[in-house]
């Protein structure tokens, strides 16, 4: 019964940390919106409500997940387009970009192999990474904000680099930053690289943060190729 409540209260932080991004944009979104009706300015309304759409499904996808932990189900793994899901990440963080006027860049090979992965692991990977690196942007001065993804296949695997231009992480963050409810923001939950950490291991892979002299932060992702799940347990494919 104790590990059930503990299991429960991890849940509910968990839904906590990564619902408030996309509800925070819908509300922005709707109330754009209703002021551009206002003003009779209708014209880009329905992109507003589009995007607003959008949030919602992930909502939609995160509580499925989340519910998926409580059943016997599995996750299903499938191939996984690191391009598209990149876009998809870029456009759900749209309006943090926006907002802190982040430069946006990728380099991912198009021979690249997929990964092999429940998509939404991958998409919150990356968004989580990706979100922190905007809010950690969000003093630099107007044009400096931006954020790199390198992918790479390497050591039998798929090596993912994202670094970005803001003040890097201290050295009490290097040490803690995937410890559960750490955080330097104070209204964060301190979850969200908790959480990542979690799915990164969950597919077998590797995660580590560090800082680049003269950059910011960086943070560098492993995953091997191939990998199978057999009975409820991911075995590697050799």
């Amino acid at each position: 019964e104790l590990t059930r409540l503990n299991t429960m209260g991890e849940l509910a932080a968990g839904i906590v940390h990564e619902l408030n991004q996309p509800l925070t944009a819908i509300m922005s979104y709707n109330q754009a919106a209703v002021r551009l009706i206002n003003q009779q300015d209708p014209q880009r309304v329905p992109e507003l409500l589009d995007a607003a759409v959008v949030q919602i499904k992930r909502i939609d996808a995160l509580l499925s997940q989340f519910r998926l932990k409580l059943t016997s189900r599995r996750a299903e793994y499938q191939s996984v387009d690191l391009a598209p899901l990149w876009l998809r990440v870029c456009e759900l963080l749209d309006n943090e970009i926006r907002a802190a006027k982040v430069r946006l860049s990728s380099h991912i090979p198009q021979d690249l192999p997929p990964l092999l992965a429940p998509p939404l692991w991958v998409e919150q990977i990356l968004h989580n990474i990706a979100s922190n690196a905007i809010q950690a942007q969000s003093a630099n001065r107007p044009g400096s904000a931006w954020l790199h993804l390198q992918a790479e296949q390497i050591d039998g695997g798929i090596g993912l680099t994202l670094t970005d231009g803001g003040p890097g992480l201290s050295s009490e963050a290097l040490e803690q930053v995937f410890m559960p409810f750490y955080t330097t923001r104070a209204d964060g939950v301190g979850l969200g690289m908790a959480l990542t950490d979690t799915l990164v291991q969950r597919l077998n892979g590797t995660i580590d943060a560090s800082n680049i002299p003269g950059h910011g932060a960086c943070f560098r992702l492993w995953f091997p190729l191939q990998q199978e799940e057999n009975n409820g347990t991911v075995h590697l494919v050799n």
